[in-house]
């Protein structure tokens, strides 16, 4: 335990072979129960985990017949943790690029009280020196796309799935309809914002290594992550403010037809007014929407 709350890890691993035992051997004494979910790997990953589990009884092994993707095996463990009793939820990474030094920094917020879900973030001070150029650049992309698309304007570095959720938080969210694949992550901020719950940023580092190998392909990433948050933006501000009557939602949706309809009238007929407008309705709505969460009103 945790300063008094029960602490689970939900460990995605596919063809983690080289990096997994180290993942295991690092985990802190204070977790209570760690879940390793084999997305289907074809290499021994499988069998490295369960020589683990000789020595520690913390450790459960979820095999996945199919690959589902890392959302599809992140929710496979916090589903396993919320049934096991788990009040606090953490995600570690496979390939042993998340430093478990940094999981105290992540619990303590939702410990206090102060949040519900703590989002690791990469980049802060001089930690953007050891990350590689490509996802800097990915990186800053998504992340202003993703401030607009989720509506959590303080929250940076999107894609890093280092994270730490309370149960209560995971129960608000409907875990099955989360997207599976790697733009997990900016649905669950999509879906956490239309719940309400808090989240909040937590510098960390990360540990690149030689064993450690992205299995993104970035350009088909970035192209299918932003038509991805797009669609969600639009049924964000649906769910959160059209159906309610909020006036945000309806600028929100005013000024994004008007840009559309703007773009379609500078190409064809030279014309910049409806473009214009639209661009100073989003603005307006982006402004409202941020002044109003650092109102703490949601």
């Amino acid at each position: 335990m945790y300063k008094g709350k029960k602490i689970g890890v939900a460990i995605p691993a596919y063809n983690e072979e080289k990096n997994i035992g180290r993942v295991l051997s690092e985990i802190p004494e204070f977790v209570d129960r760690i879940y390793v979910v084999d997305d289907a790997s074809t290499d021994s990953t499988a069998e490295v985990v369960k020589k683990f589990m000789k020595k520690d009884g913390r450790i459960v092994l979820i095999s996945h017949k199919e690959n589902q993707g890392v959302g599809g095996a992140i929710v496979s463990g916090w589903k396993k943790g919320i049934e096991e009793g788990m009040e606090i939820m953490a995600v570690m990474a496979g390939d042993a690029q998340m430093d478990p030094a940094y999981l105290p920094s992540l619990l303590d917020p939702i410990v206090e009280n102060k949040a519900d879900f703590s989002k690791g973030t990469r980049f802060w001070g001089d930690a953007w020196k050891s990350t590689p150029k490509i996802r800097i650049f990915g990186s800053f992309l998504l992340n202003v796309l993703n401030k607009i698309a989720s509506g959590y304007w303080h929250v940076n570095d999107p894609q890093n799935g280092y994270v730490a959720i309370s149960a209560e938080a995971l129960r608000k969210l409907e875990l099955d309809k989360l997207y599976k694949g790697y733009a997990f992550e900016n649905d669950v901020l999509i879906k956490a914002n239309v719940a309400g719950i808090r989240v909040v940023n937590v510098p960390v580092l990360p540990r690149y290594h030689e064993n450690a190998t992205s299995k993104l392909r970035i350009s088909r990433f970035l192209f299918e992550t932003s038509w991805f948050l797009l669609k969600r933006f639009l049924w964000r501000i649906w769910k959160k403010y059209i159906v309610r009557g909020n006036p945000i939602g309806f600028a929100y949706l005013l000024g994004f037809i008007l840009i559309l309809l703007g773009v379609i009238f500078v190409i064809f007929a030279n014309y910049f007014l409806a473009l214009v407008l639209g661009v100073i309705f989003f603005l307006i709505a982006c402004f409202f929407e941020w002044r109003l969460q650092l109102l703490k009103v949601f």
